[in-house]
C-alpha cells in the first residue's frame, strides 16, 4: 500500500473567525465551513503518518503586517510607497542591504501565542500531530509547510515525511490561493504525489484561486472531493487517471 499523509493548513482562529477572516476577505469565502470536512477527513485510518498542521506563527514585528509596512525599508522598485500601503498591496522591501523582497501586505494575524495563532476549537487534533510553525522570522514570510517565500530556508517536513515512507500528500486548509498553493505547488515540485482536496479549502481572491489551481493543472497536481479521498487512499497507483480530475 502506498504510503499518504494529510497535511492541514492554517487552520487558525484569525483565518477563520479573526483579523483575516476569510469571509471578510473579496471571495467571501467561509473557512469555519470546512472544519467538519476536514475532521471527517482526519478519521480515516488508511494515512501513513498522523496529521501535520501548518502554523501561521508571527512576531508582532512580522514584514507582512500593512501596519509595520514603514518600518522597513522600502526597494527603489516597489510601485506602492509604504506610507500609504493598504491590505492586499503588494510592496517591495529592501532587506539585507539590497536584497529585494517582494511582499503582499495583509492585516495582523497569527501573532505567537495569541488567540489569533491558535487552531479553530472546533477543529480535532489527533494525539501526536506534528505542528509545523513557519513565518516566524521577522523579515521573511513563509506560506508553503516545506520552504520561505525566498526558497531561503527549509522546514523539516520533507524530511519527515520520507522517514516515514510518505510518497502522496494530501492538502486542505485555507488559504487556497496563498500557503494551500503554495503547499501543494512544493510538494508536487519534491516529487510527492500531490493532491488537493477542493471541498475542504477556501481561498482569499476568486481570480487568485482561479489562477492557482491553473498553475496546479500545469504541474500535474490532481483535485479530488473529500468523497474521493478513501478511493485515492485505498489504491497503488495514481487515482488521477480514472477516478480523479486534475485542478480546473
Amino acid at each position: 500500500m502506498v504510503k499518504s499523509a494529510l497535511i492541514i493548513v492554517d487552520m487558525q482562529n484569525d483565518f477563520l473567525t479573526g483579523s483575516l477572516a476569510l469571509k471578510e476577505c473579496p471571495a467571501h469565502e467561509n473557512g469555519e465551513e470546512i472544519v467538519e470536512v476536514i475532521n471527517s477527513l482526519a478519521k480515516m485510518e488508511a494515512w501513513g503518518c498522523l496529521w501535520r498542521i501548518l502554523l501561521d506563527w508571527h512576531p508582532a514585528d512580522h514584514i507582512s503586517f500593512v501596519t509595520n509596512a514603514t518600518k522597513f525599508k522600502q526597494h527603489a522598485e516597489s510601485a506602492v510607497n509604504t506610507d500609504v500601503a493598504q491590505v492586499y498591496n503588494r510592496v517591495v522591501f529592501d532587506v539585507d542591504n539590497g536584497v529585494r523582497r517582494e511582499q503582499v501586505l495583509w492585516p495582523v494575524h497569527c501573532i505567537q501565542g495569541s488567540w489569533g495563532a491558535e487552531l479553530h476549537k472546533d477543529l480535532n487534533v489527533v494525539a501526536g500531530s506534528f505542528m509545523i510553525k513557519k513565518g516566524i522570522s521577522t523579515s521573511l514570510d513563509s506560506y508553503s509547510a516545506f520552504f520561505d517565500n525566498d526558497g531561503i530556508h527549509e522546514t523539516e517536513l520533507r524530511k519527515i515525511l520520507q522517514t516515514k515512507g510518505i510518497e502522496r500528500v494530501f492538502v486542505c486548509g485555507v488559504a487556497t490561493d496563498v500557503c494551500v498553493a503554495y503547499t501543494v505547488n512544493d510538494s508536487r515540485k519534491l516529487g510527492f504525489e500531490t493532491y488537493i482536496i477542493e471541498d475542504a479549502c477556501k481561498g482569499v481572491h476568486h481570480d487568485e484561486i482561479i489562477k492557482s489551481k491553473s498553475t496546479m493543472k500545469l504541474s500535474g497536481v490532481n483535485c479530488i472531493t473529500s468523497q474521493e479521498v478513501a478511493l485515492a487512499l485505498s489504491t497503488e497507483g495514481k487515482i488521477g487517471k480514472t477516478h480523479s480530475k486534475l485542478c480546473h
